[in-house]
Formats: C-alpha cells, structure tokens, sequence
C-alpha cells in the first residue's frame, strides 16, 4: 500500500482562439515534492517539468501522469477547487494529443482517491489573500511569478524560472500545512534538514 503524501503544484497559460486555432489551455508546468516514511525516516523526492513555446505541448502532461501512476495516500494541492482541478481539466480537455490529455485525467482522478487536502482551506480557501503573502507571512521561501511572468517564460524557453517557481511553491505548500498540525515537530525538523541538502534543489 501507498503511504507516501504527493504534494502538487502547476502552472498554465490561456491560449486565445487565433485564427483555425481554437482556445486552449496549456499546461506549461508542474513539480511534485514527494514525501514518503521509511522505517521512521521521512524521505523527499522533488522533481519538476516545464513545456515552453518550443517544445511538444502535451510533454508536462505526460509527465505529470507519469509521476501520479502510483496514486498517493494522501494528495496535498492548494486552491484545489477553484484553479488547480479546473484547470487540469481544461488542458487535458483542449490538448491537441486527445490520448495524453485522457491519460492525464485518468492518472489525476486515481491520485484523487485517497486523502486529498485543500491547503488554502486553513488560510481562507478561495477568498484566501495570494499563495506568495501568505508563504511571506509564514517566513518560508518562495519564487514569485505573476501571469504575465509565466507567459513570457513560455515564450522565451525559460525552464528554468517555470521549474524554480513551482518547486518552491510545493516546499512551501507543504510546510505551511505542516505549520497547521497540532505537532509536527520531528517532520519540520527532517524538512528543514533536507531543505540544507542540494537534493532540495530541483534539476533542470
């Protein structure tokens, strides 16, 4: 049985209708922090992945499927509701490869089985103030990147600050749910361990 906590963040952009080319959704990026318990010890696998203008625009999603293939027992996601599900749906609904976006939904539905937590539910869910001040509030680091900073990263190629953002996004979605445990001592003290080694550094 799966015990490891998957926690979950993405990025997209809207595509406007141009032309023959219809609206879509694109997902230009995503990183997921695994943590897993090994015989008493908290374990940590950070990985992330961007698709730019470049690039074949289905290549996050099938590796975003790739990752969720074994479903985790518990799914961390922030504004879950209201931005990251929809918008899954939405790129894997507008995919140009209509196979991969299918597989994508498939591989989400089944990481939605077990536990999953809103963490922005504890900080006002859909009404809360932006991810960036509240990770600020809390002193944990974090990328900031604003819509228009994402599409212009797309355009350009840039992986790395897609990659940067995200990977700091679920560190710190991660932390600040820690943050709301009644006692969560020994998992912040093995996370701030970790967070001193290069492992925690995502790998472009």
């Amino acid at each position: 049985m799966n015990t490891d906590t998957v926690i979950l963040s993405t990025a997209w952009i809207n595509q406007p209708e141009l032309g023959e080319r219809p609206a879509r959704t694109l997902l230009i990026g995503a990183a997921t922090l695994t943590v897993s318990n090994r015989f008493g010890t908290l374990a940590f696998d950070l990985a992330a992945h961007s698709t730019t203008v470049t690039c074949d625009q289905v290549e996050t999603m099938k590796w975003l499927a790739d990752r969720l293939q074994a479903p985790p027992a518990r799914l961390l996601l922030w504004r879950a509701g209201d931005i990251v599900v929809p918008s899954l749906i939405a790129a894997a609904e507008t995919a140009r490869d209509a196979i991969s976006g299918a597989r994508l939904l498939r591989q989400f539905d089944l990481a939605l089985t077990g536990e999953v937590i809103d963490v922005a539910d504890s900080y006002g869910g859909s009404k809360a103030t932006s991810f960036d001040a509240i990770a600020h509030q809390a002193g944990l680091s974090f990328v900031p990147m604003t819509r228009a900073d994402l599409a212009e990263a797309h355009r350009t190629g840039c992986h790395g600050a897609i990659r940067d953002h995200l990977a700091a996004r679920a560190k710190a979605t991660w932390r600040l749910w820690l943050n709301g445990l009644d006692d969560a001592t020994t998992q912040i003290a093995a996370t701030t361990a970790w967070d001193n080694t290069a492992e925690s550094e995502v790998q472009l």
